[in-house]
């Protein structure tokens, strides 16, 4: 059993510290920080008051007036704009650390056990564990059994000797076949956390009033939303501008969020598709838009 591991720069980690630091991120994030140990980590969203994704971030609580917030792709500007934007008189501040971290991911090729770290240990579930430096954590957005060292940059050299190192494409191919969207490139502004698939693990219904709360309530009370993302391929040669639109037999049905390219024609991305589109997806393809080559199939 290989393990793998690949090198990146999270694009936002934010240190929030205060006495009101607490009951500020419980108002703004769709997840119940309340119930976050010290050492605990949580996944949560923060959403408009439409309900729809404007951030993303994993939570990991360093003490009682402390939290550090990670996020892989939202851009550490927008995460303090959006930090900052309902701040009134809250004894809370926000340093941006992005530039001090790497982010190093583990995983093996057998998705039923975990990657081997070793010296690291591996942390308990919804934990995280420190290492003198280094900060330790399951990192599920990217696949089963996927664990992140968040280290200090100038120091994210391979702790294990049995790990082999790999490109992004394949880290995100990993997470594209689990089916598992990014934020902001796959589900943004635009979209729901539902239509990503993300609010088993990234919103907490039972917990008291946040941004986006009364949408996510008539949504989980109705039981489904029309679109989904999916994984796909396409065997199209041309590289679309992003977002595309998506069509079955002349109407929009969808748009694809993201492409990879291994070779001349063969991609692997993710689409958001409306369940009128699924049909085609499935039996015969959608076109991208203004481009007659190649059709949009499931991966």
């Amino acid at each position: 059993m290989d393990t793998f591991f690949c090198k990146t720069s999270p694009k936002g980690v934010i240190r929030a510290i205060g006495e009101d630091a607490e009951d500020y991120l419980q108002s703004q994030w769709s997840i119940n920080l309340r119930k976050l140990k010290i050492g605990g980590v949580r996944y949560g969203l923060r959403l408009s008051t439409k309900g729809k994704v404007m951030a993303d971030a994993y939570f990991l609580r360093v003490d009682n007036e402390e939290f550090l917030l990670v996020s892989k792709e939202c851009e550490a500007n927008d995460l303090l704009l959006l930090l900052k934007e309902n701040i009134v008189a809250d004894e809370i501040e926000f340093i941006n650390e992005s530039e001090n971290w790497k982010l190093l991911s583990f995983w093996t090729n057998d998705k039923s056990t975990g990657p081997i770290i070793s010296p690291l240990e591996k942390p308990e579930k919804n934990s995280f564990l420190k290492i003198k430096s280094k900060l330790i954590f399951e990192d599920f957005r990217v696949g089963t059994n996927t664990f992140c060292v968040l280290t200090p940059k100038g120091k994210e050299n391979n702790p294990s000797a049995q790990a082999k190192e790999t490109d992004f494409k394949s880290l995100e191919r990993r997470r594209i076949e689990d089916g598992l969207a990014s934020v902001p490139q796959e589900i943004g502004a635009n979209d729901l956390p539902q239509e990503g698939r993300m609010e088993i693990v990234a919103v907490d219904f039972d917990k008291g009033c946040y941004l986006g709360q009364e949408v996510m309530a008539r949504i989980h009370a109705m039981g489904k939303v029309r679109r989904l993302v999916y994984p796909i391929s396409w065997d199209g040669s041309q590289c679309p501008s992003l977002p595309a639109c998506l069509f079955a037999n002349g109407k929009k049905v969808g748009f694809v969020k993201s492409l990879f390219q291994i070779t001349e024609k063969e991609w692997f991305g993710m689409a958001i598709i409306h369940e009128n589109g699924i049909s085609t997806f499935e039996n015969e393809g959608l076109q991208i838009e203004e481009i007659s080559e190649g059709r949009i199939k499931k991966l």
